[in-house]
């Protein structure tokens, strides 16, 4: 069974459609949606916004339904000038850039006592994606931010893309990759692209989420082909 998840509403009610015979459970007040999705076994919740909740949910997924992988799918701020609004990001690596133990000899983003800095997706489903066609906007491999703040000012996008080499930057996917990678269990990232660079005044993200919703869910569906 393969576990889907997604932080936001808009993009919670683009993949609940497209799922068939559609069953929900609940688990401590979350509801999880099992079903077909492509005609796979699938699972899907809605994370909520943030990184503990994010990683409450892929724990669930994991343990009570013991799902064989994890995309995370939804969406995130440039920090790169080429991605635009709809673009998507596949996540090659996940770094959580609010982490700061450097007193303690570690490396900006890196957590205290775990080797990793950065969490990998699985390098076969990131094949996977390499055989989208028919996508009317750009999909680029790269490096995904997480922390609990909503990035808005340009000049900080900026030097969080410089400082990290990042492509864009979100609340939840970091929290994700950790567990599944503590956990042993594969995953990917797939983000689209809600806010540019140059935007600071957070119109963007709520003019053009429920379109990056929609452009995840694409690519989701070409993943589960």
């Amino acid at each position: 069974m393969i576990g889907i998840s997604g932080a936001v509403i808009e993009e919670a009610e683009a993949i609940k459609k497209e799922i068939n015979d559609i069953k929900e459970n609940t688990i401590n007040g979350i509801s999880f949606f099992t079903g077909k999705f492509n005609d796979k076994d699938v699972v899907f919740v809605q994370s909520g916004i943030g990184k503990v909740n994010a990683a409450i949910t892929a724990t669930l997924l994991i343990e009570k339904f013991k799902v064989s992988e994890v995309i995370f799918s939804g969406v995130a701020g440039a920090l790169d000038e080429r991605l635009k609004v709809g673009d998507v990001v596949i996540g090659h690596d996940i770094v959580q850039h609010d982490v700061d133990a450097t007193a303690f000899g570690y490396k900006m983003g890196q957590i205290p006592q775990m080797k990793e800095w950065a969490f990998e997706s699985d390098k076969n489903l990131i094949e996977k994606t390499g055989s989208i066609t028919n996508f009317e906007h750009q999909i680029l491999l790269g490096r995904i931010l997480t922390g609990d703040q909503f990035v808005s000012k340009k000049d900080v996008k900026i030097q969080l893309g410089k400082d990290f080499e990042a492509l864009c930057v979100d609340m939840e996917s970091g929290a994700v990759a950790q567990v599944c990678t503590r956990l042993g269990v594969k995953f990917l990232i797939i983000r689209s692209i809600s806010d540019s660079i140059t935007d600071e005044s957070d119109m963007e993200y709520e003019t053009f989420v429920k379109l990056a919703a929609k452009n995840s869910t694409k690519i989701l569906k070409n993943l589960t082909l």
